[in-house]
């Protein structure tokens, strides 16, 4: 006779395996259903690595632009060939216009009030796609007119649907004004220097996560792009010299011998060679004398274009090996004379790609050059892929910080294609985080790490700080420096320290190996961690990411009886850390002893730890200025 089953005991029996299943096929980590359907489609994987399906569109441009300095225009047209590498039938197209953020009364995450600086956004003079002219001028946006606008986006609807596999053209011809004041990550500088970003007509990303990317450029989040193909010609009067994301084709046409023969000595010098002085523009021994110079540019698989120019900057370069093959990447550095720590930019710059070729993250830098144009500011910087828009502080120490962290980039986001619209620490952090050693080479009092921690530690757990896995456009005011910057440098820290260097150095590495020049998401950079270091780390990252909270650590007791010594530290914070403390003999003496994060692993608040000693400890202190505590307040014990 067989034994029949209860029907509620298999429905707990079937109930615990889903769970357990479920569990296991996102480590423990909550997985959003359009994030969870591209796993199930193939195109992701639980392991970390890109599915079996996996895919990613791509362009081809080619591009003619004129600066036009006096009147602070540009103006340009593009051809387009767009590639649909997608399982799906596109039905519509969406171009970014980057520059309708300087429309009269457009959104954005700040006031211009009446600024000269606002216009009608970019200009339009013609458009056409898969061989249909849209007039985007028309007041009848609408699917019937076949477009419709919404604030940085053109939405174009396709009179003939994209299949997959397949690919359409499309022509743009645009202009709009460059601004001179309100310069939101570029503009026109003054005296003759222009950084020129986000200016051109570009292709959205479409991908497995969300279809088009909708998320429009208010000023505050930035960069989200395919990989594309780029030729584009720059033409400018012939006074101007031109830097720009890719390969000069036709520096003899624009450039004075001279000048060629030093860019080609810094192409193989470990030091700084003076390419431009002051001296060299007076003379005239720069450009050719062509009246207007065109500049000619090519930059294959890069997530954007952008170029500087100036009539008057000296020009730094030197270079650096960064493979076995010999391969030396040129880093240059332009700005104005006698900016202060500029004089030395070149070299911060060179000693940044070495440290990012081979030391952390150890990946070869992957392209021809780096250029760091100072833009005569007080601080901060912008990012481009081999570019950076960089300010000039007076601290030298934060002048190497600024510098390294736009270089940071060249690797994230750029070369690892993640979405800085919707997770901005997967690049603002490890950019935070690769300068650490660089800025504390060149300046051992600094304390990168520690000013790092701090900045976190000071705001961690106020109400306005959300998890850091909320989409980063929904972040508004200075919580968003905490949680794209800070907060995640921090733990990446912590991390480092939990795994060990060698591990997530492997771990680091294995990620950009499965993922650069692809759209890594979260759960792709936790699952490959997870992956490489053969232990589920969901314990660890969950509170970092997914939930509210703060660091706490306190000493709850501290004693002494004859050798023994018996200290309680207990964890009020959810948020795990690593663990330092500090002995303190009645001698004069002192003893250190660390625990990384991993003592939090079981869930558990508190932990004893327990040595011995012949000597009598006087007093105990808990933590250090590398680890975030916020409240240290509760970090001492007098015996």
């Amino acid at each position: 006779m067989k034994k029949v089953i209860p029907v509620s005991i298999v429905f707990l029996i079937l109930l615990f395996l889903s769970q357990t299943m479920v569990k296991a096929q996102s480590n423990g980590l909550y997985i959003p259903l359009n994030i969870r359907k591209s796993i199930d489609n193939g195109v992701r994987s639980m392991d970390g690595k890109p599915g079996p399906n996996y895919w990613i569109n791509h362009s081809d441009y080619n591009i003619n632009a004129e600066l036009f300095p006096d009147s602070s225009t540009l103006k340009g047209n593009e051809d387009i060939t767009y590639y649909n590498e997608s399982p799906d039938t596109l039905k519509r197209i969406v171009i970014r216009l980057y520059q309708d953020i300087m429309k009269k009364g457009g959104a954005r995450e700040f006031p211009l009030g009446n600024s000269p600086d606002l216009t009608n956004g970019v200009d339009i003079q013609l458009l056409v796609v898969d061989g249909d002219t849209i007039d985007v001028n028309s007041n009848s946006a609408s699917r019937e007119a076949g477009f419709y606008k919404t604030g940085t986006n053109l939405i174009v609807f396709l009179k003939k649907p994209m299949p997959p596999k397949s690919h359409i053209n499309i022509s743009a011809e645009w202009s709009f004004h460059i601004p001179k004041i309100v310069k939101i990550r570029m503009g026109n500088y003054g005296d003759g220097e222009f950084f020129i970003a986000y200016w051109y007509p570009q292709i959205a990303v479409y991908d497995d996560i969300d279809g088009w990317d909708m998320i429009d450029y208010t000023g505050f989040v930035e960069f989200y792009n395919d990989f594309s193909n780029y030729n584009f010609n720059i033409t400018l009067p012939d006074k101007y010299v031109v830097w720009a994301v890719g390969d000069l084709h036709n520096p003899t046409d624009v450039l004075k011998k001279s000048v060629l023969e030093k860019i080609e000595k810094a192409k193989h010098s470990d030091s700084v060679v003076n390419i431009l002085r002051p001296d060299d523009y007076k003379k005239g021994n720069v450009t050719k004398s062509n009246g207007k110079n065109t500049w000619k540019f090519e930059a294959d698989k890069v997530a954007d274009v952008s170029f500087c120019v100036s009539d008057s900057y000296v020009w730094d370069a030197a270079s650096v090996q960064v493979d076995n093959s010999g391969r030396r990447v040129l880093t240059s550095a332009v700005y104005e004379d006698s900016t202060i720590h500029f004089e030395e930019a070149a070299k911060f710059a060179r000693r940044t790609i070495e440290y990012l070729s081979t030391e952390l993250p150890g990946y070869p830098y992957p392209y021809s050059h780096s250029t760091s144009f100072c833009n005569k500011q007080g601080g901060g910087g912008m990012e481009t892929p081999m570019m950076a828009n960089d300010g000039a502080p007076k601290d030298r120490g934060r002048s190497i910080e600024v510098i390294s962290h736009e270089i940071a980039h060249t690797l994230m986001p750029f070369f690892m294609g993640t979405n800085e619209r919707k997770y901005a620490w997967m690049d603002e952090g490890w950019a935070s985080f690769f300068p650490t050693e660089i800025v504390d080479g060149f300046v051992p009092d600094y304390h990168y790490q520690a000013k790092e921690v701090e900045r976190y530690e000071k705001s961690a757990g106020n109400e306005d700080e959300l998890p850091m896995i909320t989409p980063s456009f929904t972040y508004k005011g200075a919580f968003a420096g905490l949680a794209f910057y800070q907060k995640p440098a921090t733990f990446y820290y912590q991390l480092e320290d939990l795994l060990g260097k060698t591990m997530f150095k492997n771990c680091l590495l294995m990620y950009m190996d499965r993922w650069h020049n692809k759209h890594p998401l979260p759960i792709d950079f936790f699952n490959t961690f997870s992956n490489v270091s053969g232990e589920n780390l969901s314990w660890f990252i969950k509170p970092w990411f997914y939930e509210y909270g703060y660091p706490d650590l306190a000493l709850k007791e501290a004693k002494q009886k004859g050798n023994r010594i018996n200290i309680t530290v207990e964890k009020i914070g959810n948020i795990p850390t690593s663990i330092e403390l500090t002995l303190i003999y009645k001698d004069g003496t002192s003893k250190i002893i660390t625990k990384s994060a991993r003592e939090w692993k079981r869930g558990n608040r508190s932990i004893s730890i327990i040595f011995k000693s012949d000597k009598n400890v006087k007093e105990v202190r808990l933590g250090s200025p590398n680890i975030p505590d916020s409240n240290r307040k509760n970090n001492i014990i007098i015996m």
